[in-house]
């Protein structure tokens, strides 16, 4: 099993006014250590753009046991975790600098065509995907599905700076406008105990979504964002708190 392990420094912009780092911060890392992992072993950016594809965000997981905050360094361990035809795992673990136990993620990845934009066969492309370790989250991550009544909706138009180097929304800015729709829905500042976000559809620059918002009887939150045009899903969120 090859684990790849790097170190974040919390910085003041990637923090709450109450000092706790942001998700979306969190989220960033977690991408960053994925994606330099994936290059380091053969099958990141620079091996995927020659045969005209991107790694997506498909479906994560992250649970919460301590938020970081402020000037922490965490550790985070990261490894492949295994893969189906379409659908490539990958699993976190996150430390502050005194070796305690802050989150564990578990997470799901596709590969798509640049020029179609529809998910590749992983069994078809040579990638030589590595052997892989345990899970570290849930042995079946499954893949939230829409709530059948929301109570609330937001509305957005997709920034330029929501854009990112694959040319479409990055898959932390939808938790960004998550977080951001349940506080001025719902007053919610915290604590989150876990949070599940699955990805449908990629979304781009100028794009209209409404966030329809739902609160239930455990204090939990659901965010569903749909296209406001045509009313595609593009994804869903769950809050545990």
């Amino acid at each position: 099993m090859d684990i790849r392990e790097d170190t974040f420094t919390v910085k003041t912009y990637h923090c709450r006014p109450d000092g706790s780092i942001k998700v979306a911060s969190l989220m960033n890392y977690l991408q960053e250590a994925a994606a330099v992992h994936a290059e380091q072993l053969g099958f990141g950016m620079a091996r995927l753009s020659e045969i005209d594809s991107y790694w997506v965000l498909s479906n994560i997981k992250i649970e919460f046991s301590k938020f970081p905050k402020w000037n922490d360094r965490i550790t985070i361990r990261t490894w492949p975790s295994g893969h189906t035809r379409s659908i490539a795992t990958r699993e976190f673990l996150g430390q502050d600098q005194d070796g305690c136990d802050l989150f564990k993620a578990g997470s799901e990845w596709m590969i798509l065509k640049k020029t179609s934009n529809r998910p590749r066969n992983l069994h078809r492309i040579d990638l030589n995907l590595v052997p892989t370790g345990p899970k570290t989250v849930s042995a079946d991550l499954k893949r939230l599905t829409p709530q059948e009544a929301y109570t609330n909706c937001e509305h957005l138009q997709v920034p330029y700076s929501s854009i990112d180097l694959n040319g479409h929304v990055n898959n932390t800015e939808y938790i960004r406008w998550t977080l951001d729709a349940v506080r001025m829905a719902f007053d919610f500042t915290g604590p989150i105990r876990s949070l599940q976000a699955t990805y449908f559809r990629e979304v781009f620059e100028a794009d209209n979504l409404d966030l329809l918002l739902a609160g239930d009887p455990n204090g939990d939150f659901h965010v569903l964002g749909r296209k406001s045009d045509d009313q595609t899903n593009v994804y869903a969120v769950r809050i545990r708190t």
